[in-house]
């Protein structure tokens, strides 16, 4: 493993500590974990070197917590601003799995669901209790997503469900529900994302960090500076770690049938391929992101991160593009990048492009102070810490606004909606009424209005006048005696 690769969790390097008791010199190894005892038999000694052991096991724990990618702090979770919602009369008096229970059954009365209620029901959920209510609200708002009330969804529905994933480490049900929205309509916002990437870096997982940073990728909005860092080391993290999870493809597949059926059609339709929304390898849709992101992020990572997305995107012109740009700017590339993306250059098949690739290679290479051995993943590390310092209360300060707007916006949606359900029952029952009296003002005035429904009745036997209009077509004769000709 290169020191550009972010380090698993536990690595660490080896801590020397020199107790004053005897002068006793104890090395310690965080790796594997090893002690080196001066020999001696002294039964206090060994007392004293028994202490200094279990505070090296402290040290060693402390020690693979501060290795861990923890970047962002805890007060960036705004958790008691998040939590004050459930004190909102409106989220208070929801009982989630009643809740759930009634949006069935009115589901299944309708066939739609309301915004509101969905928005209700997804800051109701609490995820710091045991029950798992994970499938019940992920076939939720699926039923929204195919309602039309889709339209009317709230951005609170969105943070507050990937909210209560996170917290649930549903990791599966995140991955699935951002992979398509077509199906489920939920997009993640910035702070969303921001809290999903530092979640997923933390478990090391960086095949899911990746997948949320290419979600900016696929909508085109890469947002503040704190997001675009997180997105570039969530993608560098799965581009350089050998040991990654698996980029499952979460998109449903059609269903295809038992037996083949033809059926008529008016024209084919061309296969399309739009480059975009359709990439389906992980490397391409990395690489795009890498490519897009690295020249908002600037500097040696970012030109170094921009050649390796143009490598892994396998888009030759614009890799020799961005070389030629580099050569003649004032950025500079790390030397692993550079190694990395010649190993990418020799498996291009098509040979002019590589013979140009390498000559566009070696050009920046020769050129004084453009290639430099540096540690990308420190750098990286360090650069997200620096904006993450800038970034942070500002955040946290937006955040808490957002929430508060949130709930205002809620009351005033749940209002809107109230005055629409009583306007449709008023308006049901006017016409309940307006019913009613039509027909007991044709008993009352029966006899004024017997010459017009003696007009209207005779109109009627009119119309049944025709018979020939009625009759059923008779049926041909048929000659029995008919003899087909030979053949």
């Amino acid at each position: 493993m290169t020191n550009d690769m972010p380090p698993p969790k536990g690595n660490g390097r080896a801590i020397n500590f020199t107790p004053d008791i005897h002068k006793l010199l104890w090395t310690h190894d965080v790796t594997g974990c090893r002690q080196t005892p001066p020999r001696t038999g002294d039964m206090a000694t060994r007392a004293v070197l028994s202490r200094h052991i279990n505070l090296l096991h402290r040290t060693r724990l402390c020690f693979r917590r501060q290795q861990c990618c923890e970047y962002l702090s805890a007060a960036y979770q705004c958790e008691e601003a998040w939590n004050g919602r459930l004190q909102s009369p409106l989220v208070k008096n929801v009982k989630p799995g009643d809740y759930i229970y009634d949006l069935e059954q009115k589901y299944k009365r309708e066939g739609k669901i309301s915004a509101i209620d969905v928005d209700l029901l997804m800051n109701a959920v609490d995820g710091s209790k045991a029950i798992d209510l994970v499938s019940d609200v992920e076939e939720i708002v699926h039923r929204l997503r195919r309602s039309r009330e889709s339209v009317f969804t709230l951005p609170s529905t969105h943070h507050a469900l990937l909210r209560y994933l996170q917290l649930k480490s549903a990791t599966d049900t995140i991955l699935k529900i951002i992979s398509d929205p077509l199906n489920y309509g939920i997009f993640p916002d910035h702070y969303t994302s921001n809290l999903l990437m530092d979640t997923f870096l933390e478990q090391e997982n960086y095949t899911a960090a990746a997948r949320v940073a290419s979600v900016n990728m696929l909508q085109e909005d890469f947002g503040p500076p704190l997001t675009q860092t997180l997105a570039l080391a969530s993608c560098f993290a799965y581009v350089t770690c050998e040991n990654n999870q698996p980029w499952i493809n979460y998109k449903p597949k059609p269903e295809e049938p038992a037996e083949e059926v033809k059926i008529r059609v008016k024209y084919l339709r061309n296969p399309y391929f739009d480059d975009h929304f359709d990439l389906q390898d992980p490397n391409h849709i990395v690489g795009k992101t890498l490519a897009w992101l690295s020249p908002l992020v600037g500097g040696m990572i970012g030109a170094s991160c921009e050649l390796l997305g143009w490598a892994l995107y396998n888009k030759w012109g614009d890799l020799e593009a961005a070389l030629h740009r580099i050569k003649d700017g004032n950025d500079s590339v790390a030397v692993s990048m550079v190694r990395r993306i010649k190993e990418i250059i020799d498996q291009c098949e098509d040979g002019d492009a590589q013979e140009r690739l390498k000559v566009a290679m070696s050009h920046l290479e020769q050129v004084e102070g453009k290639v430099k051995e540096v540690e990308m993943w420190p750098a990286i590390q360090t650069l997200l810490s620096q904006v993450t310092a800038q970034a942070e209360q500002q955040d946290i300060k937006a955040q808490n606004d957002t929430y508060q707007y949130w709930e205002k916006r809620r009351a005033e949606e749940f209002q809107r909606q109230l005055d629409e359900y009583r306007k449709r029952e008023l308006l049901d029952e006017i016409e309940e009424k307006k019913k009613d009296l039509a027909e007991r003002e044709q008993v009352i005035f029966f006899f004024d209005n017997k010459e017009k429904l003696e007009l209207v009745l005779q109109q009627k036997k009119d119309q049944y006048k025709d018979k020939s209009k009625y009759q059923k077509k008779q049926k041909k004769k048929v000659d029995t005696d008919y003899i087909p000709p030979e053949v």
